[in-house]
């Protein structure tokens, strides 16, 4: 069932990035398998900035997302990139055996003025663990639905 949240990163003053996902964008449309539309809010935060930007993801894009974080899971594995909404959102992650994974995230807006936010993200262990919690639950939620 929606809304459901994916967290990145820590709520506690840090750079982290929540993704609130709120419904799908034609839900009385059927779409091919994964290709469904969502409607989302990227909550970017990066003292002193915190912004909340409007894009629709596929669910596609979040399905590979978690396929990418199961494989870093430990830390290890390669660098990736992901790019949502057309390249409007895009998150980058360069994992390293020697600490936390990092996160590059990029967010573009168009609409009423260009506005660019980029920022890193530390991701321990157990954010990585709970991202996957999050998309395993969005992905349940969207293919009942």
């Amino acid at each position: 069932m929606l809304p459901q949240t994916l967290h990145l990163g820590e709520n506690d003053g840090k750079p982290h990035v929540a993704i609130e996902v709120t419904g799908f964008e034609h839900p009385d449309t059927v779409e091919p398998h994964g290709m469904d539309l969502l409607t989302c809010t990227v909550h970017a935060v990066a003292p002193p900035v915190d912004a909340a930007f409007d894009v629709s993801m596929r669910v596609e894009e979040f399905s590979e997302l978690r396929s990418y974080l199961a494989q870093i899971n430990s830390g290890n594995g390669p660098a990736g990139t992901f790019s949502f909404a057309g390249g409007l959102f895009e998150l980058s992650f360069a994992p390293s055996r020697r600490g936390p994974v990092l996160c590059a995230v990029r967010l573009k807006s168009i609409e009423s003025s260009h506005v660019r936010v980029e920022y890193m993200v530390t991701l321990e262990p157990e954010n990585i663990s709970r991202a996957l919690m999050d998309l395993s639950a969005l992905l349940s939620a969207t293919s009942t639905q």
